[in-house]
């Protein structure tokens, strides 16, 4: 790659964040890695270096977003790639649910890569970008105790499918590519209360953060539209489209078993 290109990835601090980070790292990009998690942004700069840049943020601070896409700019340039991978969720039956609980999950899910991709759009009009959106399988099936994270994945989705129709409509030099892992094996499901998923489902090998961060890496080189990681959620999406009430009643029927 002849020119750095600067890459803001989101929820960098650990997860597939991290993961990804490493991997455009690896490949000469410059990182503007942003996340909550501090001592996660401390390990990932001890593992790609000082030469990249490393932002404590919380994206739930939507009002801020355009102040911290701005300040990002003046000191490293405009962003030609941007990777909205924040996200938190929660196993909860949904009418337990606090709206406080669903007011974050969407704002962090949802809102947070809007107001990014919108606070990147000037720049990426006038000299092309790419914006890539993390959503989940979660996002084009559901799932029972996760209403309201999947809420906000098909959201996520349905932003990324317009934007980009937008895009072509007014031919702005800007991709837009959604990715969408099945389960991962990161801190994502302690994080969520579901403490237990990994002995509820011991028969399911869950990818690791490196694989999907390698699905994200050949998407922006190979500017994919949509990209399902690995051939079990390939293979459940094509199954699902054909009839959800049987992919519905196999995945209850197996968490039973």
């Amino acid at each position: 790659m002849d020119i750095k290109k600067n890459v803001l990835i989101t929820g960098a601090g650990s997860g597939i964040g991290f993961a990804t980070a490493q991997r455009f790292a690896r490949e000469g990009y410059t990182i503007i890695a942003v996340g909550r998690n501090k001592k996660g942004l401390e390990q990932l700069r001890e593992a790609i270096g000082n030469e990249h840049y490393f932002i404590l943020f919380d994206l739930i601070r939507l009002e801020k977003i355009p102040h911290l896409i701005a300040r990002i700019e003046k000191k490293v340039g405009p962003i030609d790639i941007l990777i909205n991978n924040a996200g938190i969720g929660l196993f909860k039956k949904f009418e337990d649910i606090p709206d406080s609980a669903i007011d974050k999950i969407v704002r962090t899910n949802l809102f947070a890569p809007m107001a990014l991709s919108r606070a990147v759009f000037p720049s990426m009009k006038a000299r092309g970008g790419t914006i890539v959106n993390i959503a989940s399988v979660a996002g084009k099936r559901t799932w029972k105790h996760l209403t309201a994270y999947s809420t906000s994945k098909f959201g996520l989705i349905g932003f990324s499918n317009s934007l980009r129709r937008e895009c072509m409509y007014y031919t702005y030099p800007i991709s837009i590519i959604v990715v969408c892992p099945p389960a991962v094996d990161t801190p994502f499901f302690d994080n969520a209360g579901y403490y237990d998923y990994k002995k509820d489902h011991l028969g399911q090998k869950l990818l690791s953060a490196e694989e999907v961060a390698d699905e994200i890496y050949f998407a922006v080189v190979h500017n994919k539209r949509e990209v399902l990681v690995g051939m079990r959620a390939k293979i459940l999406d094509k199954l699902y489209a054909f009839s959800p009430r049987f992919i519905e009643w196999l995945e209850d029927w197996v968490k039973r078993k």
